[in-house]
Protein backbone atom coordinates (compact mmCIF):
# COMPACT_ATOMS: atom_id res chain seq x y z
CA UNK A 1 0.00 0.00 0.00
CA UNK A 2 1.32 3.41 -0.92
CA UNK A 3 1.49 6.14 1.72
CA UNK A 4 0.18 9.60 0.88
CA UNK A 5 0.36 13.10 2.28
CA UNK A 6 -2.69 15.23 1.46
CA UNK A 7 -2.01 18.97 1.60
CA UNK A 8 -5.09 21.16 1.20
CA UNK A 9 -7.01 23.89 2.95
CA UNK A 10 -10.03 23.55 0.66
CA UNK A 11 -13.11 22.12 2.38
CA UNK A 12 -14.45 20.47 -0.79
CA UNK A 13 -11.19 18.54 -1.17
CA UNK A 14 -11.07 17.50 2.48
CA UNK A 15 -14.72 16.43 2.29
CA UNK A 16 -14.14 14.37 -0.87
CA UNK A 17 -11.17 12.53 0.66
CA UNK A 18 -13.08 11.92 3.88
CA UNK A 19 -15.82 10.17 1.87
CA UNK A 20 -13.39 7.70 0.29
CA UNK A 21 -13.83 4.44 2.18
CA UNK A 22 -11.95 1.82 0.15
CA UNK A 23 -8.41 3.15 0.37
CA UNK A 24 -6.78 -0.29 0.33
CA UNK A 25 -8.79 -1.33 -2.72
CA UNK A 26 -7.35 1.69 -4.56
CA UNK A 27 -3.80 0.83 -3.50
CA UNK A 28 -3.27 3.41 -0.74
CA UNK A 29 -3.38 3.83 2.98
CA UNK A 30 -5.55 6.61 4.33
CA UNK A 31 -3.41 9.74 3.95
CA UNK A 32 -1.91 12.01 6.53
CA UNK A 33 -3.58 15.42 6.14
CA UNK A 34 -1.97 18.83 6.49
CA UNK A 35 -3.56 22.18 5.71
CA UNK A 36 -0.52 24.39 5.11
CA UNK A 37 3.06 24.44 3.87
CA UNK A 38 4.69 24.26 7.28
CA UNK A 39 2.55 21.27 8.23
CA UNK A 40 3.52 19.56 4.97
CA UNK A 41 7.22 20.14 5.58
CA UNK A 42 7.01 18.82 9.12
CA UNK A 43 5.03 15.76 8.06
CA UNK A 44 7.55 14.83 5.35
CA UNK A 45 10.37 15.11 7.86
CA UNK A 46 8.61 12.67 10.24
CA UNK A 47 6.53 10.35 8.04
CA UNK A 48 7.41 8.47 4.88
CA UNK A 49 5.25 9.39 1.88
CA UNK A 50 5.28 7.76 -1.54
CA UNK A 51 3.53 10.80 -3.02
CA UNK A 52 1.94 14.13 -2.18
CA UNK A 53 -1.64 14.94 -3.15
CA UNK A 54 -2.35 18.64 -3.00
CA UNK A 55 -4.81 21.41 -3.77
CA UNK A 56 -3.91 24.88 -2.52
CA UNK A 57 -3.98 28.39 -3.89
CA UNK A 58 -1.64 28.83 -6.91
CA UNK A 59 0.75 30.94 -4.80
CA UNK A 60 0.98 28.32 -2.03
CA UNK A 61 1.38 25.48 -4.52
CA UNK A 62 4.26 27.32 -6.22
CA UNK A 63 5.92 27.82 -2.84
CA UNK A 64 5.57 24.13 -1.95
CA UNK A 65 6.89 23.03 -5.36
CA UNK A 66 9.94 25.31 -5.01
CA UNK A 67 10.71 23.70 -1.66
CA UNK A 68 10.17 20.19 -3.02
CA UNK A 69 12.55 20.77 -5.94
CA UNK A 70 15.31 21.17 -3.38
CA UNK A 71 14.11 18.83 -0.63
CA UNK A 72 12.67 15.90 -2.60
CA UNK A 73 12.87 16.19 -6.41
CA UNK A 74 11.62 12.64 -7.05
CA UNK A 75 8.47 12.63 -4.91
CA UNK A 76 5.42 12.45 -7.21
CA UNK A 77 2.92 15.28 -6.73
CA UNK A 78 -0.70 14.58 -7.62
CA UNK A 79 -3.56 17.04 -7.94
CA UNK A 80 -6.30 16.52 -5.36
CA UNK A 81 -9.77 16.15 -6.82
CA UNK A 82 -12.64 18.22 -5.45
CA UNK A 83 -15.21 15.43 -5.74
CA UNK A 84 -14.97 11.75 -4.83
CA UNK A 85 -15.09 10.77 -8.51
CA UNK A 86 -12.39 13.25 -9.49
CA UNK A 87 -10.21 12.32 -6.52
CA UNK A 88 -10.39 8.61 -7.37
CA UNK A 89 -9.61 9.29 -11.04
CA UNK A 90 -6.46 11.25 -10.18
CA UNK A 91 -5.44 8.69 -7.55
CA UNK A 92 -5.81 6.00 -10.22
CA UNK A 93 -3.31 7.87 -12.42
CA UNK A 94 -0.97 8.17 -9.47
CA UNK A 95 -1.29 4.48 -8.60
CA UNK A 96 -0.37 3.44 -12.14
CA UNK A 97 2.69 5.68 -12.09
CA UNK A 98 3.86 4.41 -8.69
CA UNK A 99 3.35 0.80 -9.84
CA UNK A 100 5.48 1.43 -12.91
CA UNK A 101 8.24 3.13 -10.90
CA UNK A 102 8.24 0.28 -8.39
CA UNK A 103 8.26 -2.39 -11.14
CA UNK A 104 11.21 -0.77 -12.93
CA UNK A 105 13.10 -0.24 -9.69
CA UNK A 106 12.44 -3.79 -8.48
CA UNK A 107 13.61 -5.34 -11.76
CA UNK A 108 17.18 -4.13 -11.14
CA UNK A 109 17.13 -1.72 -14.08
CA UNK A 110 18.64 1.18 -12.17
CA UNK A 111 17.75 3.53 -9.37
CA UNK A 112 14.43 5.13 -8.50
CA UNK A 113 15.64 8.20 -10.36
CA UNK A 114 16.25 6.09 -13.47
CA UNK A 115 12.74 4.67 -13.19
CA UNK A 116 11.24 8.16 -12.93
CA UNK A 117 13.26 9.31 -15.95
CA UNK A 118 11.89 6.40 -18.00
CA UNK A 119 8.33 7.29 -16.97
CA UNK A 120 8.95 10.92 -17.86
CA UNK A 121 10.30 10.11 -21.32
CA UNK A 122 7.38 7.78 -22.01
CA UNK A 123 5.03 10.65 -21.10
CA UNK A 124 6.73 13.14 -23.44
CA UNK A 125 6.86 10.60 -26.28
CA UNK A 126 3.10 10.34 -26.02
CA UNK A 127 2.78 14.13 -25.94
CA UNK A 128 4.77 14.81 -29.13
CA UNK A 129 3.82 11.63 -30.95
CA UNK A 130 0.07 11.48 -30.45
CA UNK A 131 -1.09 15.07 -29.71
CA UNK A 132 -4.00 13.56 -27.79
CA UNK A 133 -3.30 14.93 -24.31
CA UNK A 134 -5.46 17.71 -22.85
CA UNK A 135 -3.88 20.77 -21.24
CA UNK A 136 -4.98 19.62 -17.79
CA UNK A 137 -3.59 16.12 -18.39
CA UNK A 138 -0.28 17.69 -19.44
CA UNK A 139 -0.06 19.90 -16.36
CA UNK A 140 -1.06 17.04 -14.06
CA UNK A 141 1.26 14.54 -15.71
CA UNK A 142 4.32 16.79 -15.69
CA UNK A 143 3.89 17.59 -12.02
CA UNK A 144 3.26 13.96 -11.11
CA UNK A 145 6.46 12.91 -12.92
CA UNK A 146 8.35 15.88 -11.47
CA UNK A 147 9.41 17.34 -14.80
CA UNK A 148 11.67 20.36 -14.38
CA UNK A 149 10.46 22.01 -17.59
CA UNK A 150 8.08 24.94 -17.19
CA UNK A 151 5.01 24.23 -19.38
CA UNK A 152 3.91 27.88 -19.37
CA UNK A 153 6.96 29.23 -21.21
CA UNK A 154 7.86 29.15 -24.92
CA UNK A 155 9.44 25.95 -26.16
CA UNK A 156 10.76 24.52 -29.40
CA UNK A 157 9.98 21.18 -31.07
CA UNK A 158 12.47 20.11 -33.70
CA UNK A 159 11.89 17.26 -36.18
CA UNK A 160 14.84 15.17 -37.33
CA UNK A 161 15.11 12.88 -40.31
CA UNK A 162 17.34 9.84 -40.06
CA UNK A 163 19.07 7.72 -42.65
CA UNK A 164 18.21 4.12 -43.32
CA UNK A 165 17.65 2.27 -40.06
CA UNK A 166 16.24 -1.10 -39.19
CA UNK A 167 12.72 -1.05 -37.73
CA UNK A 168 14.12 -3.00 -34.79
CA UNK A 169 16.37 -0.02 -34.02
CA UNK A 170 13.65 2.60 -34.35
CA UNK A 171 11.07 0.63 -32.39
CA UNK A 172 13.39 -0.90 -29.79
CA UNK A 173 11.52 -1.26 -26.48
CA UNK A 174 14.70 -0.33 -24.59
CA UNK A 175 14.90 2.93 -26.58
CA UNK A 176 18.63 2.57 -27.27
CA UNK A 177 18.49 5.08 -30.15
CA UNK A 178 16.83 7.65 -27.93
CA UNK A 179 19.42 7.08 -25.20
CA UNK A 180 22.21 7.43 -27.74
CA UNK A 181 20.80 10.75 -28.97
CA UNK A 182 20.43 11.95 -25.40
CA UNK A 183 24.12 11.25 -24.80
CA UNK A 184 24.96 13.26 -27.92
CA UNK A 185 22.90 16.39 -27.28
CA UNK A 186 20.36 15.91 -24.48
CA UNK A 187 20.26 17.32 -20.96
CA UNK A 188 20.39 20.75 -19.36
CA UNK A 189 21.86 23.41 -21.61
CA UNK A 190 22.06 27.09 -20.64
CA UNK A 191 18.95 26.97 -18.48
CA UNK A 192 16.93 24.80 -20.88
CA UNK A 193 16.21 21.08 -20.91
CA UNK A 194 16.84 19.40 -24.26
CA UNK A 195 15.06 16.07 -24.69
CA UNK A 196 15.47 13.82 -27.78
CA UNK A 197 12.45 11.56 -28.29
CA UNK A 198 11.86 8.60 -30.61
CA UNK A 199 8.17 7.74 -30.92
CA UNK A 200 6.89 4.19 -31.28
CA UNK A 201 6.40 4.71 -35.04
CA UNK A 202 10.06 5.69 -35.49
CA UNK A 203 9.82 9.49 -35.73
CA UNK A 204 12.59 11.52 -34.09
CA UNK A 205 11.93 14.80 -32.25
CA UNK A 206 13.90 17.10 -29.99
CA UNK A 207 11.92 19.06 -27.41
CA UNK A 208 13.48 22.03 -25.58
CA UNK A 209 11.91 24.07 -22.81
CA UNK A 210 13.02 26.39 -20.03
CA UNK A 211 13.80 24.94 -16.64
CA UNK A 212 11.83 26.17 -13.65
CA UNK A 213 13.48 29.11 -11.92
CA UNK A 214 15.71 30.01 -14.86
CA UNK A 215 15.31 32.14 -17.99
CA UNK A 216 11.76 33.06 -17.07
CA UNK A 217 11.95 36.08 -19.37
CA UNK A 218 13.55 34.29 -22.32
CA UNK A 219 12.15 34.59 -25.84
CA UNK A 220 11.30 31.86 -28.30
CA UNK A 221 14.21 33.07 -30.44
CA UNK A 222 16.62 32.49 -27.56
CA UNK A 223 15.52 28.93 -26.92
CA UNK A 224 15.58 28.26 -30.69
CA UNK A 225 19.17 29.50 -30.92
CA UNK A 226 20.22 27.31 -27.99
CA UNK A 227 18.55 24.26 -29.49
CA UNK A 228 19.99 24.78 -32.98
CA UNK A 229 23.51 25.10 -31.61
CA UNK A 230 23.12 22.13 -29.29
CA UNK A 231 21.57 19.82 -31.89
CA UNK A 232 24.01 20.86 -34.62
CA UNK A 233 26.96 19.90 -32.40
CA UNK A 234 25.16 16.72 -31.34
CA UNK A 235 24.43 15.62 -34.91
CA UNK A 236 28.12 15.92 -35.80
CA UNK A 237 29.03 13.93 -32.68
CA UNK A 238 26.42 11.24 -33.45
CA UNK A 239 27.68 10.87 -37.01
CA UNK A 240 31.35 10.77 -36.10
CA UNK A 241 31.16 8.45 -33.10
CA UNK A 242 27.94 6.46 -33.59
CA UNK A 243 27.47 6.38 -37.36
CA UNK A 244 24.04 8.03 -37.16
CA UNK A 245 23.02 10.23 -40.09
CA UNK A 246 20.53 12.87 -39.00
CA UNK A 247 19.32 16.18 -40.37
CA UNK A 248 16.86 18.79 -39.19
CA UNK A 249 13.67 18.93 -41.27
CA UNK A 250 11.44 21.15 -39.15
CA UNK A 251 11.44 23.61 -36.26
CA UNK A 252 8.21 24.60 -34.51
CA UNK A 253 8.39 27.50 -32.05
CA UNK A 254 5.51 27.16 -29.60
CA UNK A 255 4.13 29.68 -27.08
CA UNK A 256 4.12 26.94 -24.42
CA UNK A 257 4.10 23.18 -24.09
CA UNK A 258 0.31 23.40 -23.91
CA UNK A 259 0.29 24.29 -27.60
CA UNK A 260 0.90 20.58 -28.26
CA UNK A 261 -2.53 19.81 -26.76
CA UNK A 262 -5.60 19.80 -29.03
CA UNK A 263 -7.68 21.83 -26.56
CA UNK A 264 -5.11 24.63 -26.19
CA UNK A 265 -6.67 28.07 -26.65
CA UNK A 266 -4.21 30.39 -24.95
CA UNK A 267 -1.95 30.84 -21.93
CA UNK A 268 -2.83 28.79 -18.84
CA UNK A 269 -0.51 30.44 -16.29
Amino acid sequence: MYKLLLVSDKEEVLSAFEQIQNWEYNGFRKPHIRRDLEGARQSLQIHHADAIVMKLSPEKERELMIWLREANPLLPVCEAGETVEEALAYLGELNRLLNRIRADFSSNTGSQQDAMIRCRRHFFRKLVGEHAMTCQELRRGMRMRRSRMNPDLPCVLMTLEHGEMEDSVLQDEDHQLEKSLFRSFGGDVEGFHVLPLVTKDGRVFVLAGALYGRNNDHTAEEVTAVLKRCVSDGIRHAEEYQGLHLRVTGIDVLPSLYALCPDYQGTLR
